[in-house]
């Protein structure tokens, strides 16, 4: 028996991670500010302090069949960027697509 539209041959993915994946990216950023928060980093690390201007990025959640950015969220910290990223791909793994898209109000 062929596989019709409404048939058992159809499955629903099982997690949202099946759909989507995610990445931690470097923040768009241009040359100018970019050289401009790195001599401040260094600045400040000659003088014993730490102002991690050049640390962070954006957790970007792309879907895999077509690598359509569906959500992109910027993060300052080298710690936030983690814990965020790690949260995401838990939510990945445990939400369906559906559920995944109404926590974080992806169209």
């Amino acid at each position: 028996m062929p596989d019709t539209p409404g048939t058992l041959g159809t499955l629903e993915p099982a997690c949202a991670g099946e759909v989507y994946e995610s990445e931690l990216l470097p923040p768009t950023r241009s040359k100018l500010r970019r050289y401009s928060f790195g001599a401040l980093d260094l600045w400040c690390a000659m003088f014993g302090g730490l102002f991690e201007l050049s640390a962070g990025g954006e957790v970007v959640v792309r879907r895999r069949a077509d690598g359509v950015e569906e959500l992109r969220i910027p993060v300052t910290g080298t710690e936030e960027a983690g814990l965020l990223l790690t949260m995401v791909r838990e939510q990945l793994a445990e939400l369906t697509p559906a559920e995944f898209r109404s926590t974080w109000s992806v169209d």
